[in-house]
Order: C-alpha cells, then structure tokens, then sequence
C-alpha cells in the first residue's frame, strides 16, 4: 500500500504544471510560460483552473481581485496548489526568486479611488481548506473589512480572513513568507482564522511579518476566533511590529470560549515588539476563555504557548503592556522566551513553568526602526535582530518543533537565539581556510547529486531542511564523498548544513527538480 502511495504521488507530481502569472501578460496569454503569460486580471481564474499539484508563480506587480468596484470581492486559495509570487518573470528555478525587502508581487484591496474607504474588505478570504493549499511570497495590503462585524465573517480580517466556521466547517492553509501591512479590520486586521460554532481554523503562519495594520476594535494583527469551536493557528518564525487597535489588543486575540470552544495557538520562535492598544489592554495579545457573553468563563480553553519568543516595548493605555488573561481558564505559557513583565499584574502574569526565560532587555539592534536604514525587512540591518551582547544569543532551545532555519533562512546553529534571527552568519559563508568544506554536483538535480566534503570534515554530520526547516534527511559520519538520492522528496528548495560539536561548519542552498 506505501509503495502504491508513493507511486501515485510520483505520478500526479510529474504531471503536475506550472502557470505564469504578469501584471500585463504576454504572448498567447495562456499562462505555459513567462513568454506566455498570463494577465494579472486572470490571476483568480488561473488558480481556479490549476489541478493538485500544480503550481502558480506570480511576477512581480501590483493585483487587484477586481478591476470594478465590488468590495466584496478577493483573491482565494486552492486545496493542492501552491501560489508563489516575487518573480522578476525570467526566472525557470524556484531558487532564482529573490524575497528580500519584501515581496515585490503585491495583493491589494486597492480597487477604487485613493484611500480605503472603497477598498475590498479582505485581499485573500478562504473558506474549506486544508493544508495542501499553500500561499508563499507575497505582499498583502489594503484590505478594509469596516462592516458590521458578525460571527460569519462581516467586519473580520482586511488582510486574509480563513473561514472554517459551523459544523463541518474547516480552513486550515499554510501561509508562507508573507507580509502583512495597511490592512483594516473590526477584529483581526492582518488575520482572522475563524473557527466559530463547531468550525475549526489551523493555519500555519510560516516567516511572515505582521506590520502596521488596525483594528477599529480589537486584535490589529491578528484574531483567532475558537468560541464554540476550534482557532489554533501555529505561527513560526513571524514578527508582529507596530500593530494597532482603536480598543483592546494590539497585535493577537486568542479566544476559545463556550462549551468546547477552543483557541490555542502555538508560537515559535516570533517577536511581538511596539504594537499598541489604543484605549485597552493587551498591547502584544490576549488569552482569553469567557463564553461569548463576556460575563463568565466558560469550559472552552484558550492557551498561548510561547516558545523562543521576544514580547518586548507592547504598550496599552489602561493596563497590561505586554498581555491580557481574561477568564480562569486562560493562560500564558512561555520557555525559553524573552517576555517584559513590567506593569504585568495577577492575574496577567505567565502560567506553569517559566523554563528557560529570561527578563532582560533583549539588546535589539534598533526596536524603534525595525526595517532598519535601508527600510527592507529582511536585509542586515533589520532593527529586531540581536546585537552582541545580547541575552537572546544561544538561550533558545533547539527541540524538534523548533525551526532549523530563521526568518532570513540563516542556519540556526548551538542553542537557537530567542526570536525570528539568528545572531549568526549568513548561509553558504563559510572559513576561510575552509572555503570549499561542502561542494555538490549537480545542483540543481533530479534524481541524485554528489556532494564532495573537505577531507578534514569527515565524520561530521549532514542535515538537509525544507523551506519549513524541518529535517527531511540526515547523515552520521559523513564521507569524503557521498552520493545524496532524491527518494521521495518533492520539487523544491532545501538547505544542507555541515554541523560538527553542534557549529555549522558549511552550509548550502539545494535545488531539486525534475527538469
């Protein structure tokens, strides 16, 4: 049964294709190549169309889910498709994408006039999804979701709004290297996961930065909606920066409340730095199980689990800078984080054991100017990476649900670093009396490749990550010279790292493709 599995696995992905998206298009229009692209204003029907397996790239440019005026309208996911944007439009490898001050492929809710008053209410709204529908490298703005909020989904999520609300109802996308920026909502902003009334909402938030986007009400960032229900997103290597909220919360809202309801997201490694709550609490984020009366708590659960994470410079202006526990069920758990308790009385304080944490200034480069001089996230002077010095270095804990690879896919190496950077050379730098201590050919390849290791690194560990920074393959005791076979890893970008007493002695990015 496994082999026959795998077979047809191999099958469907051989006949899987690639559709081309530009803002203008080009040739015949019908999306088989860059030559051949297709217009931005066919994007949706080209993802629409696509078959499992199949992947969309989309160009660098601006893309609107309507050339009219309907402010319902928006961009949608696929189950079994991934859409990846950031192209310059002559790229044939997936690993000639450049992301690097933010993706230039841009979704907006920018539909009519200047201002938001007329935009889309959300950019991307998803409803019946699992996690095969995969979006990765774009720039979400605009959205402006001002109506009357209701628990179907009015007035929640400018920027991607996942619906798996009511019975049967399930939203559960992965969400990759994105960023999230100028998005309005009533609840939620950047992000509303809704898992309402016996629904269930799980997405995975994977390298993304939520970054100035409002709440008229509660959550600028971020909401995840578990009354009565199921929203517990996991969100890994994400930095929420400068969110606000007219009220309560100024970056995420966690919320299980009811009888079964449930919301417990799980953080790793993410920094909540300079959000606000303009005329509340909870200026980073709030726990919180009271039923949907707001009086009492309620058998649901809500539990944030922080692990490697800053939550630093949050601010509200009535009480709790940093967050807010509402309902005796509700906690806060944090290890190996880096949490300012300051003004963070009972009962909004963290629960059970505070392993590993640490209650100093974390030593930023700069957490007032967080793009840094260049105003790009991800460049060397990003403002949240840790200076020297700082107790965030090596205080982190490496466990298994701990990402290989930080925001700026830099190998994490040692203990990790609390938060999105790792405070370590670039990938692929290596000593310079070792410049060639890792060599493959062919790279890219399809089938199987031949790295070739300095002699003097014999008996030292290989591992191969994906883009999630899970370990796909790892070799002991490595050789002079080793073949690496494809087996069943799909098309995609990973990541070699040449490790010995735990140091990160080579590191190399690898293409596999069947071209």
């Amino acid at each position: 049964m496994i082999l026959l599995c795998v077979l047809l696995y191999n099958l469907t992905n051989a006949f899987a294709a690639i559709h081309y998206v530009t803002v203008s298009g080009a040739g015949s229009f019908n999306g088989t190549s860059w030559a051949n692209a297709a217009t931005g204003v066919s994007l949706q029907s080209i993802i629409n169309a696509s078959n499992s397996g199949d992947e969309v790239w989309v160009a660098c440019g601006i893309y609107v889910p309507t050339q009219a005026t309907d402010r319902a309208a928006s961009f949608s996911m696929k189950d079994g498709v991934t859409i990846y944007g950031g192209f310059t439009g002559t790229e044939t490898m997936l690993s000639e994408r450049d992301l690097s001050c933010g993706s230039c492929a841009i979704l907006s809710g920018e539909i009519g006039a200047s201002g938001n008053t007329d935009n889309s209410y959300t950019v991307v709204s998803n409803g019946m999804l699992n996690n095969t529908a995969i979006l990765d490298g774009f720039t979400i703005r605009d959205g402006n979701d001002d109506r009357t909020p209701s628990n179907e989904g009015n007035g929640l999520g400018g920027g991607i709004y996942n619906h798996g609300y009511g019975s049967g109802g399930s939203c559960s996308p992965i969400i990759r290297n994105v960023l999230f920026t100028k998005n309005n909502a009533n609840f939620g902003g950047g992000a509303f996961n809704n898992g309402y009334s016996s629904g269930n909402s799980e997405p995975l938030y994977f390298n993304c930065i939520f970054y100035q986007n409002h709440a008229y009400l509660e959550a600028g960032g971020m909401d995840s909606y578990g009354v009565g229900g199921n929203a517990s997103p996991t969100i890994v290597n994400t930095i929420f920066y400068e969110n606000t909220s007219a009220t309560n919360v100024g970056a995420m809202y966690a919320w299980g409340g009811n009888v079964g309801g449930n919301s417990n997201p799980v953080l790793i490694n993410c920094i909540f730095a300079n959000n606000s709550a303009a005329n509340g609490y909870g200026g980073a984020f709030i726990a919180n199980n009271h039923d949907n009366g707001g009086a009492t708590s309620s058998s649901g659960t809500c539990v944030v689990t922080l692990q490697n994470c800053v939550v630093w410079n949050n601010s509200a202006t009535v009480s709790e800078p940093q967050f807010h526990v509402r309902g005796t069920g509700a906690e806060v758990v944090a290890t190996y984080s880096n949490i300012d308790l300051t003004g963070q009385n009972g009962p909004h304080v963290l629960s059970g054991a505070d392993t590993g944490n640490v209650y100093s200034n974390p030593l930023l480069a700069d957490i007032a100017n967080a793009r840094g001089a260049d105003n790009c996230w991800l460049s060397s002077d990003d403002g949240l990476i840790p200076q020297t010095g700082s107790p965030l270095i090596n205080t982190g804990t490496l466990d298994n649900s701990a990402p290989l690879l930080d925001i700026m896919n830099q190998s994490r190496s040692g203990n990790h670093d609390i938060g999105a950077y790792e405070f370590q050379p670039p990938l692929n730098t290596v000593s310079k009396e070792k410049p060639m201590a890792l060599d493959i050919f062919p790279n890219p390849f399809s089938e199987q490749t031949t790295l070739n290791i300095d002699r003097s690194f014999q008996n030292a560990t290989l591992t191969m990550v994906n883009t999630f920074g899970q370990t796909v393959k790892q070799v002991k005791h490595i050789s002079e010279q080793t073949i690496l076979k494809r087996d069943n890893l799909v098309n995609g970008i990973y990541f070699l790292m040449l490790t010995k007493n735990n140091e990160v002695i080579a590191s190399k990015k690898l293409v596999i493709t069947d071209k």
